[in-house]
């Protein structure tokens, strides 16, 4: 496997349920990420602040 994007090796593993948007914020023991679930219905959409 080569190593590439994070997210992107993220998207192919959690395929047909999940689908990562973006990294929310990174630490020492882990990095958190915004996910859609492909199961339910969709979220609408906010405004930025």
């Amino acid at each position: 496997m080569t190593d590439s994007d994070p997210i992107t090796r993220l998207n192919t593993a959690l395929e047909g349920r999940y689908r990562i948007e973006r990294e929310l914020c990174e630490g020492g023991m882990a990095t958190v990420y915004l996910a859609d679930d492909k199961r339910l219905a969709p979220r609408p959409q906010e405004d930025p602040p």
